[in-house]
């Protein structure tokens, strides 16, 4: 019915990518040596096996077939961020601080997928390659990984690198810029790029070093949440760092079409999206329960810079899933746990670096939701779905309503599984809400860190980051038996 699946072509596709991930752990690497650290004979066999690995499957597949399908595109893009934190993980298991196999594995997980959860106490502790190399697969992972490959490989600009894309990309519908994909993956990356530089400077300008400015840009832009110090951003104690991240956070939570639309002098096209203005509006009215619920609860002295700035950091923080501990925000009350639970779960724009369900489905079922309410009272008139002005058809709303139930179904077993290994239930439901939504943000038992947990949870949750980061269906699909079949 299907056809074999054309293996040799995906070894030599998946070949070629990790050779560039060598490339890319070379900088670390150099890092690493240049400061003298412990940890760059780790770095050292990481690019040794990711050269094996580009030798071995372009030797054995120099006769293969590169024609990727739709089945291959997916099987491509579910397994590379698997075969990439497979060898992103080496660095962390040497050095001076060397961790368990299951705490490197959930590190970079945790990192490509831009979730953000880190199971070290203490980050301060760790050289500069490894903190370069946490930022950097964040950074890698913002835009994707098969994104970012089909920028600077141009072999993958035919049939399977359309494939991959479709199986990679965030959002309802699947938008290219330009007629070539990697067209439109150099568009987005050169708009990625910029922002990135913009915040580095930013940043450098003001408390920060130069390398804190990388790391922590690469981060934030990414919605990633990795820092540089064990106090989070209080390292600072800087309003102005606070302002800075806070804007490209809520930037990282855009559609990069339309930013790159903006910046190419289509502000309107911008300023009239509905989703948007949508994701805005959300924002403005979190903000405002968070920081009423924190008033409320009393504990928080009731300056600006408690119940103004910092709800605002922690609000966007938590809807773009970046994932940033704001000082103090764990003693804030249940009235603001609760909006950052439910941030959590929403997400920002379809499109952009972060996840969660996204403002644009969530749309999407709130005009059906409107409609069935309607139907009982006009039951023979016709309703359509609307996202802004746009009508969606009918197998679309019926994927969007698929993708919300199989959503809430991880979240719920994950909990489950939380609450079986000895978590309270607040816990479990706030710890699965995060990792289902790439989100990071820790509370309560992962308040200082995910390194306590159970093995077998955290197994669980590099599950649900995996799925979470690519929007289920791609990930999903590679568990059911009729995808291997002829």
């Amino acid at each position: 019915m299907y056809g074999t699946l054309n293996y040799k072509g995906v070894a030599c596709v998946m070949g070629r990518l990790v050779g560039v991930e060598g490339l890319l752990l070379c900088v670390p690497l150099s890092v690493a040596v240049a400061g003298g650290e412990s940890d760059w004979p780790g770095f050292a066999v990481a690019v040794v096996m990711a050269g094996l690995i580009y030798g071995i499957t372009q030797l054995c597949t120099r006769r293969a077939s590169l024609r990727i399908r739709a089945r291959e595109g997916f099987m491509l893009t579910g397994l590379v961020w698997i075969v990439f934190s497979l060898v992103g993980l080496i660095p962390l298991l040497t050095g001076e601080y060397p961790v368990s196999f299951t705490d490197a594995l959930f590190e970079t997980i945790s990192g490509f997928t831009t979730t953000g959860a880190s199971i070290y106490p203490d980050v301060g502790l760790l050289g500069r390659g490894i903190l370069l190399w946490r930022a950097m697969i964040q950074w890698i992972g913002g835009l994707g990984i098969i994104f970012f490959m089909l920028a600077i490989i141009p072999a993958l600009n035919r049939d399977e690198g359309i494939s991959m894309f479709h199986a990679e990309a965030t959002g309802i519908y699947h938008t290219k810029l330009h007629p070539r994909i990697r067209q439109t993956a150099l568009s987005l990356w050169y708009v990625y790029m910029a922002l990135t530089a913009a915040c580095i400077l930013l940043l450098w300008a003001g408390p920060m070093s130069l390398f804190d400015a990388v790391c922590q840009t690469f981060t934030a832009i990414s919605t990633g949440g990795f820092t540089t110090r064990a106090e989070g951003l209080a390292y600072w104690h800087s309003d102005y760092v606070d302002w800075v991240l806070t804007l490209f956070m809520t930037i990282g939570g855009l559609n990069f079409m339309l930013i790159y639309g903006a910046l190419h002098g289509r502000l309107r096209d911008l300023a009239a999206n509905a989703v948007a203005r949508r994701y805005l509006a959300v924002i403005a009215v979190a903000w405002a329960l968070t920081a009423l619920g924190t008033w409320l609860q009393g504990g928080v002295e009731p300056t600006f810079g408690n119940l103004g700035l910092k709800t605002l950091e922690h609000t966007v923080s938590a809807i773009t899933s970046t994932g940033f501990t704001v000082a103090g925000s764990t003693a804030w009350g249940p009235a603001a746990m609760t909006v950052t639970l439910l941030l959590m779960i929403a997400g920002s724009c379809a499109g952009s670096t972060a996840g969660g369900v996204k403002i644009d489905r969530l749309m999407a079922l709130g005009s059906n939701l409107r409609n069935n309410l309607l139907r009982t009272i006009h039951p023979h008139r016709a309703f359509a779905v609307h996202i802004g002005p746009e009508v969606l058809k009918g197998p679309v709303m019926h994927r969007i309503s698929a993708f919300f139930a199989i959503y809430a179904a991880l979240i719920m077993l994950t909990t489950l599984v939380a609450v079986f290994c000895g978590y309270g239930f607040a816990d479990s439901v706030f710890l699965s809400a995060s990792a289902v939504g790439c989100n990071g943000l820790g509370y309560g038992v992962t308040a200082s860190g995910f390194a306590p947990l159970a093995d077998v949870l955290k197994y669980v949750m590099m599950f649900d980051m995996l799925a979470g980061r690519l929007e289920l269906f791609a990930f999903l699909a590679l568990l059911l038996p009729a995808f291997w079949r002829k």
